[in-house]
């Protein structure tokens, strides 16, 4: 098999915040996992081997793979989760993903898995950092797939495939990357409320201007300025959906001086209005 042949389908996905003690123990998948970190302290377990979780890691694991996740108590881990069927013409009708024990296998859940050269290279742990429409991507399908309406499930299919394709290629393909522009970026992360100036960030990486802003835009696909207005308005879309919070606050959080900055760079963003974004939600 080859990676155009993938079948893909989608068994269950959705936003987690790991706590209590339920995700201590380890378990066992049914079908292929994907697992998208966006905020948390802690590690993952695949097989026999430990990996620290970053914002902005993807985690893949196999079927029957055994993994576990460890989160800090004080800065709990969320990730964006998404379990499919890959192989398979006929999937499935199920939410059954994981078995806690290889011998409680129920074998109707069990997925197909077939060889394919693409995937059995493909590693654990992919960094997703320097690819801000891949992680936006994958949020995106998993709020899709969670839709009631019509053909939801079927754009959230084919978003995943294209999804798929494009982790392969970039996982065995070699992007430049510049540990100088990743500590701006996780300035840009932390601060974004008040971010630095260019002056700022090219005295923190020590790069000529046009020399930073090319090498942002290799890791990034984005100008500097044009990353942190993401940051803000992945955010202020989180906090709109996940929170009470009124519109005000969330724009003051986000280091707005007026609701009317905020909505206007908002409304240019996403084509609607915080309100109505929430509302349409």
């Amino acid at each position: 098999m080859t990676i155009e042949h993938l079948l893909p389908s989608i068994r269950l996905a959705h936003h987690y915040q790991f706590h209590g003690a339920f995700h201590d123990f380890n378990r066992y998948g049914y079908c292929y996992a994907f697992h998208l970190f966006d905020r948390g302290v802690g590690t993952v377990m695949i097989g026999s081997r430990q990996y620290p979780v970053r914002k902005g890691t993807l985690f893949f694991v196999p079927p029957k793979m055994i993994h576990g996740f460890h989160t800090d108590s004080d800065a709990a881990l969320a990730s964006y989760n998404i379990y499919c069927d890959l192989w398979m013409k006929s999937p499935p009708v199920t939410t059954h993903h994981l078995a806690w024990h290889p011998d409680h296998y129920d074998s109707p859940y069990l997925t197909t898995v077939q060889p394919c050269p693409e995937f059995d290279e493909l590693p654990a742990v992919i960094s997703l950092q320097q690819y801000p429409l891949l992680t936006e991507l994958f949020a995106h399908i998993v709020r899709t797939h969670n839709q009631q309406e019509p053909h939801a499930g079927q754009i959230a299919t084919h978003l995943l495939h294209g999804f798929l394709l494009e982790v392969c290629r970039i996982s065995r393909s070699h992007h430049e990357y510049d540990p100088r522009i990743q500590r701006i970026i996780e300035r840009m992360e932390h601060h974004v409320e008040q971010p630095d100036n260019y002056e700022t960030w090219l005295a923190q990486c020590g790069l000529q201007k046009s020399q930073f802003h090319d090498l942002f835009r290799k890791m990034t696909g984005l100008p500097p300025k044009a990353y942190v207005n993401r940051i803000k308005m992945q955010r202020a879309a989180a906090a709109l959906l996940e929170s009470n919070r009124s519109v005000t606050h969330i724009s003051e959080t986000l280091g707005y001086s007026t609701i009317h900055h905020f909505t206007r760079h908002f409304t240019a963003y996403y084509g609607i209005s915080p309100t109505q974004y929430r509302k349409s939600h």
